[in-house]
C-alpha cells in the first residue's frame, strides 16, 4: 500500500502516526484464539448498491488441531442469518456471540467439532459503508460503486474471516451484480451468466493462491479497460468510463515495470493477469490487492500529452511500489504486522529500480536519497519508533504505516545493498523470496537468509537499525602522516530511549560507512561501538563520510569542513550534494549547529543545476524565510535567496521546449516556487499570474510542471476575482491533476476573507471525504494563513469530524502533522491543550512530533533570528535588502 503524499514545509517530510500501546490483557485479547488454521473460503457476494447493504454466502474449510465447541473468527460489521459447522459426515447450527469491541464472533455447537477438516458455512448481510474501509460505497458519475479496501484489519467488514495475515488461505469469489455493471477481483473471470435474479448477472473467479485476507479484492460498477501485456501477463488498467482516455500513462508503465521485474527476480510474477483500478473514492494511495490493484485516481489517472512530470513520475513509481507488493507482501508475507516494513519498506525500496532503467532522466537515484530524508526528518525526533514495533490492536497497526516503516525500512535496505554489493544482495533477496513464496516470514528470515548468502554480518547491522529508533549522527575526522590519510568515523552512541527511565541503556550502532574522496574513490568500514579507520591512498583535501549518500546515517562535520566542502561543491556528487545540504539544517534543528554553517553550506548552491538538489534547498529557505526572519531583516535575506537562484534561473529560463529534458522542467517549477514565494520577487510574482490566466484563457497552452508552481504563486499574492477563477476551475476539470492543481490552490490564498471561504469549500459538497483533511492540511502549512486556519479548523472541528468520517488513511494524522509549520509556544500550547479535550487516537504519535516540532522551531528563535542577519550583513546582503 501506499499512502497519499503530503508535503510538510518546515522540515518537508511526511509525518504518520505510529504505534502508542494499551494495556497488555487488552492488546493481547484482539488476536484469534490458536488452534483453528484456515484452508480455504468460498464467497458470494450481492451487493445492493441503492440501498447501501450486501448479501454474502460463505464457506471455510479449516482445520482444527483439537477437538472444540467453539470456532472464533474476526467480524465487524456484520449481521448473521445462519451459520453450520459440518465435520465427519454430520452438520451443525452454531449459536453466534459477537463481542464488537474485539471485532470478534464465536460459533458454539452442542457436540465437540473433532479434530481435522471441517467447513463453516455462514449466510450473513454487512452494510456498504461510507468510511471507505471494507466493502464499501463510492460514487462517481451519478451513480454508485462497491469497492473493497480491507488492510490492514478490514477484511472482516466484508467477510468472516481469520483476519490475521499469517493465516493465508485460497479464495474463491462470485459476485451477483446488476447487468450493466461489471466486477473486478483477484482470479481472471471464469464464468459470467444471467441470473439468479431478473436484472442480474453472476460473475465467478478463479481460485487465488494462498494469500493472507487483506489482499482480497472486488470492484462492482461500470468500469472500462484499456488492456496490454508483458511477458505473457493480461494487464489492465480500468476507471470509470468518463476518464478512460486517461489510463495510457499507466499502462505503459505497468508494462515496464513488469518486464524488469520479471528479468531481476528468480520467481517471474506469480500470478496469471494483472488488473489496475482507478476508485472515484479511495482513503490511501494505492493498495496491492493480489493481481488487482486499486488506486486513488489522481495517482493514477492524467492527460497522456499534458501531464506534468511530477504526475508522470508518480504513476510510475507508485505503480511500481505495488507491482513489487505482488513479491514482498503478497508472495511472501510479514507474519505479523509489527513487521509491516517487510512488505513496505522493500516494496519503497524496490520501485525505483525499474525506473532507473527505464526513465533516466527521472534521476531516482535523487528520490531516493529524498526518501531517506524524509524518514530521518521523523526519525531524529524523540517521538519515533523502531522499525519494527508491537502492534495488535487495528488502532496499533494502522499507525505503524508511516515514514519508519516505507522510507526507513527503503533506506536500511539501500544502505546495506549498497555496501554487499548489488549482486550480492539480489541473491539473497531472491533466495528469501524462494524460501518463503506463499508463506510468511519475519526480519529474522530475511537477515537471516542474506548473511548467509553474502558471508558479511548483516544480521549485525540490520537488527541494529531494525530494533532501535533513530538516525545514527557519525563524526568524521581526517588525519594525515606522511602524505597518506585515514578517514575516521566515529557513531555517537544513541540516547536512551524516550520513556525508558533512567536506566534505559544506550545502544550503539552498526554502520556500514562510506567515505569518498576527490576524484570519486569510494572506501568503507563497518563501525561498531566506537571508531573505525579507514586508509586511504592519499592525503585529499576533504572527505565526504557518505559516499553516494547511501548510508542512513547524519554526517557531524566542524564548521571549517562544512566551508571546504561548500568551496569544494562541484566535486561531489548530486546525492552527496542533497546530503550535506539536508544534513546541515537537520543539525541547525537539532541545536548543533547554527543558521551560520547552513548558510555558508548553501552559499556554496550557486548555479546548482539538480533539480532534486534545488528542491532540498529550497525546502530548508522557505523554513528560514517562514520562521526566522523579521520585518527588518525580511527584505535582505529575500534579495540573498535571490541572488543565490538567479544565475540558475537565468539559465533555464521561463520557456519549455518539448525536447527539454524532464529534470530541467522540475527544476524551473522549483526555483519559480522559491523565487515566487520564498524571496517575493517582483518579476517572478508578476510572470505566475499572467502564465496563469493565459492557462486560465486558453486551457493546456502552459507546460504543467510549471504551471503547478505558478498557481500557487500567484494565490499567495492573489485576489478575489483570481480565486473565483480557480474555484470554477477546480470544479469543472475532468483530469485529476488540473482538479488538484486548482483546489489545493485555493489554500495558498492569504486574503482573510478568502481563507474562510476555503474553509467553507473543503466542508461544504463540491469536496469529497477523502481530500478534506488533505485540503485542510494544506490550509495549515499556508504561512500567511496559517493564523486564521487552525482558529478556524479548531472552532470547527465537529465539522470536520463530521465531513471526513472516521478515515483509517488520510486521517486526522494529516491535519496534526500539517500544525507542525508552527514556530510559537503560545500556539504550540493552544494545539497541546486543544488535542488533550479533542483526543486523536489515530495521531497520537503525530501530535508527540508536531509538538516536538514547534518546540525545536521556537527554539532557534532566541539567538538565530539575529545569527542570521549578522551572517546577511557579513555578506552583503543587508545593504542590497536595503535597496
Amino acid at each position: 500500500m501506499r499512502p497519499h503524499p503530503v508535503s510538510l514545509s518546515l522540515v518537508g517530510v511526511l509525518v504518520c502516526a505510529t504505534a502508542v500501546f494499551g494495556p497488555a490483557a487488552t492488546a493481547l485479547a484482539q488476536r484469534l484464539p490458536a488452534g483453528v488454521v484456515p484452508d480455504h473460503y468460498d464467497i458470494a457476494i450481492e451487493p445492493d448498491l441503492p440501498a447501501a447493504r450486501f448479501a454474502g454466502v460463505e464457506r471455510i474449510s479449516v482445520t482444527l488441531e483439537q477437538a472444540s465447541r467453539t470456532i472464533t473468527v474476526n467480524a465487524a460489521e456484520i449481521m448473521f442469518d445462519s451459520v453450520t459447522i459440518s465435520a465427519g459426515g454430520s452438520t451443525q447450527t452454531a449459536r453466534v456471540s459477537l463481542d464488537p469491541a474485539r471485532e470478534q464472533a464465536t460459533f458454539a455447537v452442542t457436540r465437540p467439532v473433532a479434530a481435522g477438516r471441517a467447513d463453516i458455512q455462514i449466510r450473513y448481510t454487512g452494510i456498504l459503508n461510507d468510511q471507505l474501509r471494507g466493502l464499501y460505497l463510492s460514487k462517481a458519475n451519478n451513480r454508485r460503486y462497491a469497492v473493497s479496501q480491507l488492510e490492514a484489519t478490514d477484511a472482516r467488514r466484508m467477510f468472516p474471516s481469520f483476519d490475521e495475515p499469517a493465516l493465508k488461505a485460497t479464495f474463491a469469489l462470485a459476485a451477483t451484480i446488476d447487468t450493466g455493471d461489471h466486477a473486478i477481483s483477484n482470479g481472471a473471470v471464469l464464468s459470467d451468466d444471467a441470473g439468479p435474479k431478473p436484472g442480474t448477472h453472476t460473475v465467478k473467479f478463479a481460485t487465488t493462491p494462498r494469500m493472507s485476507t487483506y489482499l482480497v479484492a472486488l470492484a462492482v460498477g461500470d468500469f472500462v479497460c484499456s488492456s496490454a501485456s508483458a511477458d505473457g501477463i493480461p494487464i489492465r488498467v480500468c476507471s470509470t468510463p468518463d476518464k478512460k482516455g486517461q489510463t495510457a500513462l499507466a499502462l505503459e508503465a505497468a508494462a515496464e515495470v513488469l518486464r524488469y521485474y520479471d528479468r531481476y527476480y528468480g520467481v517471474k510474477y506469480p500470478f496469471k493477469k494483472l488488473d489496475i483500478v482507478a476508485v472515484p473514492d479511495f482513503a490511501a494511495g494505492a493498495m496491492e490487492n493480489t493481481a488487482a490493484i486499486f488506486y486513488r485516481e489522481t495517482l493514477l489517472l492524467a492527460d497522456p500529452k499534458g501531464a506534468s512530470v511530477r504526475v508522470r513520475r508518480d504513476i510510475a513509481s507508485v505503480l511500481a511500489h505495488e507491482m513489487a507488493h505482488q513479491w514482498f507482501g503478497d508472495l511472501v508475507t510479514m507474519r505479523w504486522w509489527d513487521d509491516i516494513w517487510l512488505n513496505e519498506g522493500f516494496a519503497t525500496w524496490m520501485a525505483s529500480k525499474p525506473l532507473k532503467a527505464w526513465k533516466p532522466d527521472w534521476h531516482m537515484d535523487l528520490e531516493e536519497v529524498k526518501s531517506n530524508q524524509k524518514a530521518m526528518a521523523v526519525d531524529s525526533l524523540a517521538a519515533t519508533r523502531p522499525i519494527r514495533a508491537r502492534a495488535t490492536t487495528p488502532p496499533e497497526i494502522n499507525e505503524l504505516f508511516d515514514a519508519i516503516a516505507y522510507e526507513k525500512g527503503a533506506a536500511v535496505l539501500r544502505m546495506v545493498e549498497s555496501w554487499v554489493g548489488e549482486e550480492a544482495f539480489r541473491t539473497g533477496v531472491n533466495a528469501y523470496i524462494e524460501r518463503f513464496k506463499y508463506g510468511n516470514a519475519a526480519a529474522e528470515d530475511f537477515w537471516g537468509t542474506l548473511t548467509a548468502s553474502t558471508g558479511k554480518p548483516v544480521d549485525r547491522v540490520m537488527a541494529s537499525f531494525v530494533d532501535q529508533p533513530g538516525v545514527p549522527l557519525v563524526d568524521a575526522g581526517l588525519k594525515c602522516t606522511d602524505g597518506r590519510g585515514v578517514a575516521t568515523v566515529t557513531p555517537e552512541s544513541r540516547p536512551p530511549t524516550p520513556g525508558g527511565g533512567r536506566g534505559a541503556a544506550r545502544r550503539g550502532w552498526t554502520v556500514p560507512v562510506c567515505v569518498a574522496v576527490p576524484g570519486g574513490k569510494t572506501s568503507c568500514a563497518l563501525a561498531a561501538g566506537g571508531p573505525a579507520a579507514v586508509p586511504l591512498d592519499a592525503c585529499p583535501a576533504w572527505v565526504f563520510a557518505n559516499a553516494g549518500a547511501r548510508g542512513y546515517y547524519r554526517v557531524v562535520n566542524p564548521p571549517a569542513v562544512v566551508r571546504t566542502l561548500a568551496a569544494n561543491i562541484g566535486s561531489l556528487a548530486p546525492p552527496e550534494r542533497l546530503a550535506l545540504i539536508a544534513d546541515e539544517w537537520a543539525l541547525v534543528l537539532k541545536g548543533r549547529h547554527d543558521v551560520r554553517s547552513f548558510l555558508d553550506t548553501a552559499d556554496g548552491f550557486t548555479g546548482e543545476q539538480s533539480a532534486a538538489v534545488v528542491e532540498t534547498l529550497v525546502a530548508s529557505l522557505k523554513a528560514i524565510g517562514d520562521n526566522l526572519t523579521s520585518p527588518a531583516s525580511r527584505p535582505a535575506y529575500n534579495a540573498w535567496v535571490t541572488s543565490l537562484l538567479t544565475s540558475t534561473f537565468e539559465r533555464v529560463g521561463w520557456s519549455s521546449p518539448s525536447s527539454e529534458p524532464d529534470d530541467t522542467r522540475v527544476l524551473r517549477a522549483w526555483l519559480v516556487s522559491a523565487l515566487g514565494e520564498t524571496a517575493e520577487a517582483p518579476p517572478v510574482v508578476a510572470k505566475s499570474r499572467s502564465l496563469v490566466l493565459q492557462e486560465l484563457g486558453a486551457p493546456g497552452s502552459i507546460e504543467s510542471t510549471l504551471l503547478n508552481a505558478a498557481v500557487t504563486v500567484a494565490a499567495r499574492h492573489g485576489d478575489t476575482a483570481l480565486y473565483e477563477k480557480y474555484l470554477a476551475r477546480s470544479k469543472a476539470a475532468t483530469d485529476p491533476e488540473e482538479h488538484y492543481r486548482y483546489a489545493y490552490g485555493l489554500s495558498s490564498f492569504s486574503d482573510p476573507a478568502l481563507v474562510r471561504r476555503t474553509m467553507d469549500y473543503i466542508l461544504g459538497p463540491d469536496v469529497r471525504s477523502q481530500d478534506v483533511k488533505r485540503l485542510m492540511g494544506a490550509l495549515l502549512q499556508n504561512p500567511d494563513a496559517r493564523r486564521l486556519s487552525w482558529p478556524l479548523v479548531r472552532d470547527r472541528w465537529g465539522d470536520v469530524q463530521k465531513k471526513s468520517g472516521d478515515l483509517v488513511y488520510g486521517g486526522n494524522s494529516v491535519v496534526v502533522a500539517a500544525l507542525g509549520t508552527f514556530c510559537d509556544s503560545r500556539t504550540r500550547q493552544d494545539i497541546a491543550r486543544f488535542f488533550a479535550v479533542h483526543k486523536v487516537p489515530d495521531a497520537t504519535r503525530t501530535l508527540q512530533q508536531t509538538l516536538e516540532r514547534i518546540d525545536r522551531c521556537a527554539a532557534l528563535r532566541p539567538a538565530q533570528p539575529a545569527t542570521l542577519t549578522a551572517w546577511l550583513e557579513s555578506h552583503g546582503a543587508g545593504a542590497a535588502g536595503r535597496q
